[in-house]
């Protein structure tokens, strides 16, 4: 037997290189330097004034609504009383609009103006004259609310699928025929649809497929495609279209989203960025949880995090909260575009996302697919779905660096109380549980040849710091 040697696990996302140890597979822990308790999701709250940032929900249970179909935030500014209205509306499964001003002191939510849609309306807010002004269109209908006016309808267009201005002229992407973008000067969503000298559309039919996400990024107009990225450079009716990226899977489209300084987006194959010229695959790397299709995937960000829901494959037997029924998605994969850290939320089924940014506060809104679908939710510090504790779970790969014999000895751990930790050697196993917070040292024998470590809690504030485990190889 040779002397007593130690693996040392204080790194939980980055192993030593040299060890080239890696981390197996992980959910609603954030795996850095330590375990902590990964993000979770609560019922939407927001600030009574600015005065008194006491928080309320909006009062959805109000409504006369079963689901929460979309929901929007948008401000307006006010010139001659120098006042900026925040503002959020949301769509229910009814087809009606309902509007709620923040910090006016009541949650209440109203009916707008009568509004109706036959879905969830694509919307965008724009500001021109100094005017604030917000398009919404569905598959019925175009409707256009400037400051200080009224909504009025516009009902013959065609079906956008998503919207973005660029020097005054609006770019729209349509659902049919998808391979055309049309644009419309001098903000006038009237002639969208229609060939005018203000107005009139751009065919892309080549092998980057169908048009679907347009939006502006470093003042230049990106389309998203389904197989890859055009830039159109538009100058006074002058239009030119060129090629950024084919793509060989398929794009997400309701992945892409402007993240700080790049444009992020999911295919099959993985998470990539986009910086106006180079596209990147990140570091991110979830592949192993895939499954075949993720046609239901959505994400948006905030600040320098970006927030995907999705559907994964976590290749074990375990029914995680929206997992015990009929699901969507059972995922948010939070990703930090600083240094591509990530955690992965697991039993939730997200459907949208939306950032809101205020001056006094920003948070991640959420709305789902079946669980808690009549709510509106926020993603929260605290580890939990709706007062449910997230359960915790780390595997490490093979902490071993070769196939001789080992015989372990002893586990030492700083953690939390009730944290299960699951010795996997050979075909077999031993667990123990943290009895304290704070240093927990656990003896045994076991002699193999690999072994790997499980670490997992339905403790809300669970965490891990160091690992060590003692061994001597024969």
């Amino acid at each position: 037997m040779k002397e007593k040697k130690q693996i040392k696990i204080d790194n939980f996302n980055n192993f030593n290189s040299s060890d080239k140890i890696n981390t197996e597979n992980f959910y609603n822990f954030l795996p850095i330097d330590k375990l902590t308790p990964s993000n979770g999701v609560e019922v939407a709250k927001f600030p009574k004034l600015y005065t008194d940032l006491t928080e309320e929900e909006l009062g959805i249970d109000d409504l006369n609504i079963n689901s929460v179909c979309g929901v929007t935030y948008f401000k307006m500014y006010f010139p001659d009383s120098q006042n900026t209205q925040h503002r959020i509306l949301i769509y229910g499964d009814d087809n009606k609009v309902y509007i709620n001003q923040l910090f006016c002191g009541t949650p209440m939510l109203l009916w707008l103006f009568n509004l109706q849609f036959n879905s969830p309306p694509v919307c965008l807010s724009y500001k021109t004259d100094d005017t604030d002004s917000i398009i919404l269109t569905s598959s019925d209908k175009m409707v256009v609310w400037h400051t200080n006016y009224s909504p009025y309808e516009i009902l013959d267009v065609p079906i956008i699928t998503s919207m973005c201005m660029n020097d005054e002229v609006l770019f729209c992407t349509i659902k049919d025929p998808a391979f055309k973008i049309w644009y419309a000067t001098n903000l006038d969503a009237e002639n969208v649809g229609q060939v005018t000298p203000e107005s009139g559309y751009i065919s892309l039919e080549d092998d980057l497929g169908y048009s679907r996400k347009i939006l502006t990024f470093n003042e230049d107009i990106y389309v998203f495609r389904d197989y890859g990225i055009s830039k159109i450079n538009y100058i006074k009716n002058d239009i030119t279209v060129s090629q950024i990226y084919l793509s060989n899977t398929k794009i997400y489209t309701d992945t892409v989203s402007i993240c700080g300084n790049v444009i992020m987006f999911m295919t099959k194959d993985g998470i990539y960025s986009f910086n106006g010229a180079r596209v990147t695959k990140t570091d991110v790397d979830i592949r192993n949880l895939l499954p075949e299709t993720n046609e239901h995937t959505a994400a948006s960000s905030l600040g320098q995090k970006y927030y995907l829901a999705l559907r994964l494959d976590f290749n074990d037997d375990k029914s995680i909260l929206c997992e015990t029924g009929d699901y969507v998605n059972n995922a948010l994969v939070v990703i930090d575009i600083t240094d591509y850290s990530y955690e992965i939320i697991r039993g939730v089924d997200i459907k949208s996302l939306l950032p809101v940014k205020t001056e006094l506060f920003e948070k991640m809104l959420v709305t789902f697919n079946t669980m808690n679908n009549s709510k509106l939710g926020q993603i929260v510090e605290t580890s939990s779905c709706f007062g449910t504790s997230l359960p915790k779970y780390w595997k490490s790969s093979d902490l071993t660096n070769n196939f001789h014999t080992k015989l372990f000895t002893k586990l030492s751990i700083q953690a939390s109380e009730n944290v299960t930790f699951n010795l996997i050697y050979d075909d077999k196993n031993i667990s123990f549980s943290t009895y304290r917070d704070g240093l927990n040292e656990f003896c045994f024998k076991i002699l193999c040849k690999q072994v790997k470590l499980e670490i997992s809690s339905n403790e809300t504030d669970a965490s891990v710091d160091k690992v060590v485990l003692d061994y001597y190889e024969y």
